[in-house]
């Protein structure tokens, strides 16, 4: 018996049977793709999707932090050049300098403050929703010079119920001489 493999290219083809062992020994290519390889760009695309969506979402929410951040600093600018352009007068009421522009009230002392510090007053702002809580106070470091301490403090994250430790406060703390 003729096997196709002990048949050379320069050998002649005399029979038929040897023409049908020749074509039994090629293997037909399958053209398309199988399972396995959609399978695998399947999982390949999904992992690709989730992972850009996971990144346009904390992008987002980080952008959305920062501009809290932004607002908190700014807020903290603003009352302290406001207080420092009546030379940090201890009669200051933000209340009174900033409620055309900004909702302001008044909150309860806060339980403590720097050294030295006497308490002006402690206030509520809300921007954009968010509720920004800044104290300011004041001492007098020479006849000449007072210092003017300003802190912002806000919830950088919503508190979540089911844990209220997740909930993270924020702060700024400014301190300009007058």
């Amino acid at each position: 018996m003729i096997e196709a493999r002990d048949i050379m290219k320069t050998d002649v083809i005399s029979s038929k049977r040897e023409i049908r062992i020749l074509k039994a020994g090629r293997r037909k290519r399958a053209s398309g793709a199988t399972l396995i390889e959609v399978m695998a760009v399947t999982v390949i695309l999904t992992i690709t999707v989730v992972g850009i969506s996971g990144y346009r979402y904390y992008s987002s929410l980080n952008a959305h932090w920062a501009q809290e951040q932004i607002t908190a600093a700014r807020l903290g600018e603003l009352l302290c050049g406001n207080w420092a352009g009546v030379e940090g007068d201890e009669t200051y009421d933000p209340e009174e300098h900033l409620e055309s522009d900004l909702e302001v009230d008044v909150l309860s002392p806060p339980d403590s403050l720097p050294p030295d510090f006497v308490l002006l007053g402690r206030y509520r702002i809300t921007l954009e929703g968010v509720a920004y809580d800044c104290v300011l106070a004041w001492k007098n470091v020479t006849p000449e010079l007072r210092g003017l301490w300003i802190s912002v403090e806000w919830d950088w994250r919503e508190e979540d119920p089911s844990n209220p430790d997740k909930a993270l406060r924020k702060s700024f703390i400014i301190i300009t001489y007058v």
